[in-house]
């Protein structure tokens, strides 16, 4: 039912918004970028490998080139939502970092340990039966898939479990797109941990303290971890600042703008590597912020409610789990040369494309679909009060 005259005249619940629905668009076509990047990496060859380079073959490979622009767009939405929840929990005096962490840690975990597990027993079972040797042991130049037999040790799966991947391992085995989730987790701690520093009503001690925890894991972190965390920061700006006042054509207009920089800025490098981040971030802030601003109610039953909640709600799980097992069909399929792209070949490719997002709903119903019960679970196991919830369903959150 819609919402009635009196309800459209004052603030509607997020959740009904056309804002949440195009937020969770927004972060679920971010993880099927991630998908069909690694997909066609894994797959095809370069376009600058192609003999005949038609100009009707660019757009495929435009398309399937901004997974990095993607997690950008992750790192955003992240910071947006996960600080909403902590500035609502200590406005309403229930912040607690028992409560917060086991919020973040159920969240991350329930769906990251089983797709550890599953990336073990894809990538073991097929070392064991030998399939396509030169791709697992990193030979073959796909920009994706290093050694992976000298990545599947206990030591790694440890450190990917406690989110050390790339800090003090490597990421383990062929999920490469975990490199994303020590970021998350990092941000989740330091974030709060500056904010704390800096609140009037944190005592002195406590302040000192996080201050020194703080520094503890910036040095622990460094690198890149620390380079990136201004984008989630920017995420963060979002949650502070009321969206714009724009009509709906100048709104649509930004939107549509911003759609094709995606992979422009995935294909053009103006300066460095951390700059051009950084230029895409700001012109992803942009483009959320103004989205943000659609506060009009969106029908629960429409087609892009319906088709942006379904897609979300598996969005974390096929960012996990698409990897080793795109990389299980492609050895036994492909074999370890990479396809030049034809009829027959797109046509195969494009079922391994749909038979991996497939088996990620299916994973995402068994892991994902049960978060906030086993966390509600968990909460009343260790006697912890309950957080207020975000407004929009979460990004790894």
């Amino acid at each position: 039912m819609p919402p009635s005259n009196s309800t459209k005249s004052s603030a509607l619940n997020f959740k009904l918004t056309k804002a949440s629905t195009l937020l969770d668009l927004f972060r679920g076509l971010a993880a099927v970028l991630v998908l069909v990047e690694h997909w066609r990496n894994m797959l095809f060859v370069d376009y600058s490998q192609l003999e005949h380079r038609h100009l009707f073959m660019m757009l495929p490979y435009i398309v399937s080139g901004a997974g990095h622009q993607a997690v950008i767009i992750f790192f955003i939405l992240s910071g947006y939502l996960i600080s909403g929840t902590i500035f609502r929990s200590l406005r309403s005096q229930r912040w607690s970092w028992a409560s917060y962490l086991t919020h973040r840690l159920v969240r991350l975990w329930v769906v990251l340990l089983p797709g550890l597990a599953l990336c073990a027993v894809w990538d073991f079972l097929a070392i064991h039966l030998r399939l396509a040797p030169a791709l697992y042991a990193g030979l073959v130049d796909n920009h994706e898939i290093p050694n992976v037999t000298a990545t599947l040790t206990l030591k790694n799966l440890i450190g990917n479990v406690f989110f050390l991947q790339t800090i003090a391992v490597p990421v383990f085995g062929s999920d490469q797109a975990l490199w994303s989730l020590a970021n998350e987790f990092w941000y989740y701690l330091l974030f709060p941990l500056v904010l704390l520093s800096f609140r009037r009503r944190t005592p002195n001690l406590e302040r000192g303290l996080y201050v020194v925890i703080f520094i503890g894991v910036a040095w622990l972190v460094k690198g890149s971890i620390l380079a990136l965390f201004p984008v989630w920061l920017l995420g963060v700006l979002l949650a502070r600042v009321k969206p714009p006042l724009l009509t709906s054509k100048v709104r649509n207009g930004m939107l549509i703008c911003y759609i094709p920089m995606v992979f422009i800025l995935a294909k053009v490098h103006l300066h460095s590597p951390l700059l051009d981040d950084y230029l895409f971030a700001t012109l992803t802030f942009i483009a959320i912020w103004v989205l943000l601003a659609d506060t009009t109610y969106e029908p629960q039953n429409s087609t892009l409610n319906r088709w942006s909640r379904e897609l979300a709600k598996f969005s974390y799980t096929l960012y996990v789990v698409h990897m080793p097992f795109c990389l299980f069909l492609t050895a036994t399929v492909v074999g370890g040369q990479r396809w030049v792209p034809n009829v027959v070949n797109a046509t195969k490719g494009l079922a391994i494309l749909m038979v991996t997002a497939g088996y990620a709903y299916a994973i995402g119903l068994l892991t994902e679909a049960h978060t906030d019960s086993i966390r509600k679970w968990i909460e009343k196991k260790l006697n912890l009060g309950t957080m207020p919830s975000s407004s929009q369903s979460n990004v790894r959150s």
